[in-house]
This record gives C-alpha cells, structure tokens and sequence, in this order.
C-alpha cells in the first residue's frame, strides 16, 4: 500500500512539473510576442522619423544648390562688371 501512495505522489509530482514547465513555456512565448510586438512598432514609428530625415536633408540639399547658383552668378556678374571696367578704362 504503501508503494501506491509513493507512485501516486510520484506521479502527481511529474504532472505537476510538466504543467509548470507548460506553463514557464507559455509565458517565455508570451514575451518573446510582447517583444517582437515593441519591435515592429517601434521600426514603425522610426520609419516616421528616417521619413522627416529625409525630407530635411533633401531641403538643406536644395538650399545648398540654391546658394551655389546665386554664388556662380555673382562671381560671374563680378566677373563680367571687372571685365567691363577694364574695357572702358583704357
């Protein structure tokens, strides 16, 4: 009799290390999910951000064009007042 009772506990005690390790099993799966959920919303709000990047960098881009041409063109007005200085001078 005394042999049934330790299978039993025995028993009883493998079913309960099995449904706690079920359980430790459902929960490491649950947060590995809680972290790839925080993963993608957060890539999700950076691509907002990479977006407004962008658009400034291309903006400073358009500025900088913008003031080399109105630098060309100076040096070349510049340029073209010198030469005609020089041709009435003479």
């Amino acid at each position: 009799m005394n042999d049934h009772l330790e299978i039993q506990s025995l028993k009883e005690h493998i079913t309960e290390k099995f449904k706690n390790h079920e359980e430790i099993e459902a929960l490491r799966h649950k947060r590995i999910n809680e972290l790839l959920d925080h993963y993608n919303k957060e890539i999700e709000g950076n691509e907002g951000t990479i977006q407004r990047i962008h658009t400034r960098v291309d903006r400073i881009d358009t500025k900088i064009k913008t003031v080399q041409g109105v630098g060309t063109a100076l040096a070349t007005a510049l340029g073209a007042v010198a030469a005609w200085l020089g041709m009435t001078t003479k």
